[in-house]
């Protein structure tokens, strides 16, 4: 078997990641359209042969993890310029009205591959969300998880599709929405991590 020369295996390896750049492009454009387009469809508007993204991919699964993480790298880029946690939100939640269909696609992926991507999500959120709350912006007594339920709050109503405004629109008023509930606020009640309202305490003998 020939061994490949270091000088032949570079170009290949850039070649292997200008392709896969444009598949993730061209499927983040044709799920923000469809969520059950095919693979054909997005070989076709990535200018690349089926069997190349069949390599890179082997099937949609694979293909809307990798738009997933592809976000999160594009996320990751503005966290690490230090964006306010208040533009980050708004990009977050601008970016999922965008991309209905694909938020519909995610929504059926198995469990697990949620909770990693909702895990990485807040991880790269943390940062900014706990800044907000040093500067009294964000109530002290929320922990970063909280977000997970406002974010999955905001896909349902995109999937059930009662929600008709433009993305940027709709992104600024739940922006406005989120924020009043997360504000640090006299006339709120302190939320308590450790006791749930429903269940009375058992009284000792």
């Amino acid at each position: 078997m020939r061994a490949v020369r270091p000088s032949a295996a570079v170009p290949r390896r850039v070649d292997a990641r200008r392709n896969r750049e444009a598949i993730l492009r061209a499927a983040d454009e044709a799920f923000s359209e469809d969520a059950d387009v095919a693979l054909d469809d997005v070989a076709r508007r990535a200018g690349l042969g089926r069997a190349t993204v069949y390599r890179h991919f082997p099937d949609r699964t694979a293909l809307a993890l990798g738009v997933a993480a592809h976000h999160l790298a594009a996320l990751k880029l503005q966290v690490r310029g230090r964006e306010p946690f208040r533009e980050l939100l708004r990009v977050v939640l601008a970016m999922q009205a965008r991309r209905r269909p694909l938020v519909r696609l995610f929504r059926e992926l198995p469990e697990r591959s949620q909770r990693q991507y909702s895990h990485a999500l807040v991880s790269l959120l943390r940062p900014a969300f706990e800044e907000a709350q040093r500067e009294g912006s964000v109530r002290a007594d929320l922990e970063p998880v909280d977000l997970v339920l406002l974010f999955e709050m905001h896909e349902a109503a995109l999937v059930s599709g009662l929600t008709a405004r433009e993305p940027a629109e709709q992104a600024e008023r739940l922006v406005r929405v989120f924020l009043d509930g997360l504000a640090c606020s006299e006339r709120v009640n302190t939320l308590s991590r450790n006791e749930d309202p429903q269940v009375e305490p058992q009284k000792s003998d």
